[in-house]
């Protein structure tokens, strides 16, 4: 019996190698390929069914259901996996609305956010029968000619943008500087004020074709906290007794109170440290006062200054989905009759995103090149044959994923090096991290990278983006091929003139 150890629900170590569900990650990169984006089925349906019994036990008053974020992860087959569940599906552009309806999840349960949406998507949406969810003044024209031109009903909710303002720490959003999250939650495009909320919903209350059946809020993951949580629940209540009050003591039939749940590993901006900039300065100041005093010696003391930076990934878990279920329905449960809104009857929906995806993939990429530098100072860079262009969302977000080499996934980590990818940019994937005794050849595993990432790659560079496998068990499958070569320039057109010009 070989060594087990196993990491989450669905990554162990095994032997030195490191699995997902019951695949081995190195044979699979051997049969699909470097690098490689690898998810879980088996993991997504188990998130998806915490997050319904979780929250179906704190909120015995009324229906919930769990209508997970298609930006997150939009490829087709994981929406499949979705629409199997019996989950809804919360949208955003005419692309996610298509794949949603491909995948056949029930229209009523279809969340259509966003600002702007153009007519064209609006008209679709109508036709469709699914929620519309108004996020600006000018949609309810648009809507209620469509339902008229389409003789269809339409049933909207109004999404609101309450003042968090019992939560002032710091927003993750906002890496660049300590910005308190009730701020930085006010200036998102997302969302309407009471006023422009109870405007609307005046009108809808008198329109025929329009019914207004509930409310959303969504201000996302500003903070990982369950007193983030909290305070958003109040604010949402507050602002929701408010706007129905002045309806004349309208009850809603749903509300939706959106995602931003963190995944347990939680990478979101551990990337940014905020001490940085001081020990940066410190840094600056000693090498400029060694400048007179000679290269040699301003290098030793640089180079014994360099071997102290270390970036590590966060070591504290995040909120379990239990967590944030409880604290997010017990504050509603006591707040909303506060303020005149009864929950009897009243269906609970929540639009998780990463929380879902998140910890059900990974990033599979091989180690091209090592480089020591030993003089003037010492510092080892390890290229991988991916690139923060296939991370776009995690480099905007600032993330520090968790890592290991999935060859050598229970080898001692001996050293420490930037591990950078293959772009011409500095492509600093991990930057300062331990890592074990490495060779050209070597499989780095990236964790947590199942939402976000791989939706949100680009071809800088002319690179074909990799391809992506779900597994379930022991299985394997290819969900999205690898890019060709020419397919990168497939968009492309050359003017005739410019051809002519050859000829």
């Amino acid at each position: 019996m070989g060594s087990y150890t196993r990491l989450d629900d669905c990554l162990s170590i095994r032997d030195g190698h490191l699995f997902i569900e019951a695949c081995d990650t190195v044979e699979l990169v051997q049969r699909f390929g470097s690098p490689l984006f690898v998810f879980s089925e088996d993991q997504i349906r188990r998130n998806v069914r915490r997050f319904q019994r979780a929250f179906e036990a704190g909120w015995p008053d009324g229906p919930v259901k769990i209508l997970p974020a298609a930006k997150a992860n939009w490829i087709t087959a994981i929406q499949y996996i979705l629409a199997d569940e019996d989950c809804g599906c919360d949208i955003y552009s005419p692309g996610e609305l298509e794949i949603a309806l491909r995948a056949e999840f029930n229209p009523e349960f279809i969340s259509v956010n966003g600002v702007p949406k153009d007519e064209d998507h609006i008209y679709r949406c109508v036709q469709a029968g699914v929620r519309i969810t108004i996020d600006s003044m000018e949609e309810l024209d648009v809507i209620a000619r469509a339902a008229e031109e389409l003789d269809r009903t339409v049933k909207v909710r109004l999404r609101l943008k309450p003042a968090i303002s019992g939560f002032v720490r710091h927003s993750d959003f906002v890496p660049e500087g300590l910005v308190p999250t009730d701020l930085a939650a006010m200036v998102y495009k997302g969302g309407l004020t009471k006023d422009q909320v109870i405007a609307l919903g005046q009108r809808i209350l008198n329109m025929e074709r329009v019914k207004l059946v509930g409310f959303h809020q969504h201000h996302g993951r500003h903070h990982r906290s369950l007193r983030y949580w909290e305070e958003q629940m109040k604010a949402f209540a507050r602002d929701l007794g408010e706007v129905c009050q002045a309806l004349g003591g309208f009850q809603p039939q749903e509300i939706d109170i959106g995602g931003g749940f963190a995944v347990p590993r939680d990478p979101f901006n551990a990337a940014t440290d905020y001490t940085a900039p001081v020990e940066f300065a410190t840094l600056h100041a000693i090498s400029r006062a060694l400048k007179p005093l000679g290269d040699d010696l301003r290098y030793a003391v640089l180079a014994r200054l360099i071997d102290t930076l270390l970036s590590e990934p966060n070591p504290t878990p995040a909120p379990s989905i239990e967590e944030y279920a409880e604290i997010c329905t017990r504050t509603l449960r006591q707040e909303l009759p506060r303020h005149g809104i009864r929950t009897e009857g009243l269906m609970l929906q929540v639009e998780p995103g990463r929380a879902i995806h998140g910890n059900a993939g990974i990033h599979l990429t091989t180690v091209r090149n090592i480089k020591h530098i030993t003089s003037p100072i010492r510092w080892t860079i390890i290229v991988v044959d991916t690139t923060e262009f296939w991370f776009t969302g995690g480099r905007y977000e600032h993330h520090l994923h968790h890592y290991l080499f999935a060859n050598k996934a229970d080898a001692p980590l001996v050293g420490k090096a930037d591990i950078v990818g293959r772009s011409c940019y500095g492509d600093r994937l991990l930057p300062i991290v331990r890592v074990p005794e490495v060779q050209v050849g070597d499989i780095l595993a990236i964790l947590d990278t199942g939402a976000y990432q791989e939706v949100s790659m680009s071809n800088f560079n002319a690179l074909p983006r990799p391809a992506a496998v779900l597994v379930t068990g022991d299985r394997a499958e290819l969900i999205r091929r690898r890019e060709r070569q020419e397919e990168v320039f497939s968009r492309d057109i050359v003017p005739a003139y410019l051809q002519q010009a050859r000829e």
